[in-house]
């Protein structure tokens, strides 16, 4: 493919992979986890570092945000299109890192494409989240090796360092990514050396891999510390269900189906849920037989594999830490391969069993939508409308902290007013992951609220989300008026309204 004929495709695919993105983008309600962002990124930038190292992820992403924020607001669309600029950015990064890789603009056009059409890294993009941030450094830091091992150039490798420092400070995830990176080299190292260790002692490869490896760390030390008291923090407690036996096979389903449910495990169902993992890893063994570079082929097979294999063992053996969109760094690989296996089918059929399998992906990226439903969704978002237009007097109590900042978030935004509503809890504590680090001593009322005299009406704001339920009522309360506003996704519930009276 001619260079200017793939940068106008490219340049095609980037819009539409964006355009998909910023549909009805602001449709779905905030929720915790973006919230968790906004309201960090609101305090002043050395407490909003301080209390990011109380929770369990690294600070890049809340200090590039908080950046972004200053320029673009703290509204739903500011807050999102960070991450939709981000999910561009990485489709010119596949393209950049696939090209290099196969030395055909072709295979990066189809990889970038492919990418663009996959519900399942869309979904990352509409999320204030650190996910497309991190699949762009991914990439980016995967060109960078790649050329580095290739050229021996000392410029690149630092460029490296740099960048993959910003990975790791991005998302502990990255650590996964970055050991398949070590393992690249390794290979590299071996192929050219064959096993002969004074060669490879004498090998400027090895000398600079850990160059650029001492870099990284040296990067990272200032935050070792902080990763260290965080991870004791998640082995101590931590959200994330035991890893089961369908949780690798549903995984792979989701990348290639997108679903906000869990997908069938009974009759034909098993079969279906198990033919993505089965394809990719068939996949795989194609793209290593092939005749791609042979460094090429490798380092993206391996950095498709190796995350998924230590997130299971380390799930195994220890805390579990195994959930679908901490591996969104690695699917963009496993689409990559897919690209490059494509592309070892004959020159006639190529271009039309590519375009075939990424109208299958917008098959499965609108089926997709159509399940979620969105528009019938309105969740938090309409329940803080509704709860302010019902309320009169009295406090406007949010029982879980898991809507609680999306609701102040939309007070702030659409009201002018972050005070009226209070979060209610008995201890006046929340753990880590329940919102911990952004709490303050004015974000809570606690049970007394119902035994004050002045107070003779309430509007309470509910959840059945994340294990939530409707708070038990003291015998003298009763309610007056309730409504229920559903939420997108299984695990957010629905939300309640209910307004209460003495």
């Amino acid at each position: 493919m001619k260079r200017k004929t793939a940068i106008w495709i490219l340049i095609l695919v980037v819009a539409s992979g964006v355009a998909l993105r910023s549909w009805h983008l602001t449709a779905r309600s905030l929720w915790f986890d973006e919230a968790f962002s906004w309201r960090l990124v609101e305090f002043p930038f050395s407490e909003m570092i301080a209390r990011a190292a109380t929770d369990v992820h690294p600070p890049l992403y809340y200090v590039i945000l908080r950046g972004w924020t200053e320029i673009f607001g703290t509204s739903l669309v500011g807050l999102r299109s960070f991450s939709v600029t981000l999910a561009g950015a990485t489709l010119l990064a596949a393209y950049l890192f696939t090209t290099t890789a196969t030395g055909r603009r072709s295979v990066g056009v189809v990889a970038a494409a492919l990418l663009a059409a996959s519900g399942w890294q869309a979904a990352f993009a509409w999320e204030a989240r650190m996910y497309t941030l991190g699949t762009f450094l991914a990439l980016i830091s995967s060109w960078l090796l790649l050329k580095a091992v290739r050229r021996q150039n000392l410029y690149l490798w630092a460029l490296y360092s740099i960048v993959a420092a910003a990975f790791a400070y991005t998302h502990y995830f990255a650590f996964f990514t970055l050991f398949a990176h070590g393992l690249f080299v390794l290979a590299a190292l071996i192929m050219r050396t064959r096993w002969r260790v004074g060669e490879m002692l004498q090998s400027p490869l090895l000398w600079s891999a850990l160059g650029a490896a001492i870099l990284v760390i040296g990067f990272y030390l200032p935050w070792i510390p902080t990763f260290i008291t965080q991870n004791s923090q998640v082995q101590q407690s931590y959200w994330v269900p035991p890893i089961g036996g369908w949780s690798i096979p549903d995984t792979f389903y989701r990348m290639y189906v997108p679903t906000s449910g869990i997908p069938s495990h009974a009759g034909i169902g098993i079969f279906l849920t198990s033919l993505p993992i089965i394809f990719t890893i068939i996949g795989w063994g194609i793209v290593l037989a092939g005749r791609h570079a042979r460094d090429a082929k490798w380092f993206v097979v391996i950095l498709g594999f190796v995350p998924f294999l230590l997130a299971i063992a380390i799930s195994f053996v220890g805390q579990s830490l195994y959930q679908d969109r901490f591996l969104v760094f690695a699917n963009i690989f496993i689409f990559i391969a897919l690209a490059m296996l494509l592309a070892q089918l004959p020159r006639r059929w190529y271009p039309w069993a590519s375009a075939v399998t990424i109208l299958l992906l917008l098959t499965t990226y609108w089926g997709f939508w159509q399940e979620l439903d969105i528009e019938n969704k309105p969740g938090a978002h309409a329940a803080t409308t509704y709860a302010f237009q019902v309320h009169d007097e009295g406090p406007v109590v949010v029982t879980s902290p898991f809507i609680y900042f999306a609701v102040i978030h939309y007070l702030q935004e659409e009201y002018g007013n972050t005070t009226e509503a209070k979060l209610y809890s008995e201890t006046g504590q929340l753990a880590h992951f329940e919102g911990g680090p952004i709490l303050t001593d004015q974000d809570i009322i606690g049970p007394s609220v119902f035994d004050q005299p002045n107070i003779q009406n309430m509007t309470l704001v509910e959840t059945s989300g994340f294990g939530g339920t409707k708070l038990p009522l003291p015998i003298n309360w009763r309610v007056i008026e309730e409504k229920t506003f559903p939420e997108v996704f299984t695990y957010q519930g629905e939300v309640f309204v209910r307004k209460i009276q003495r």
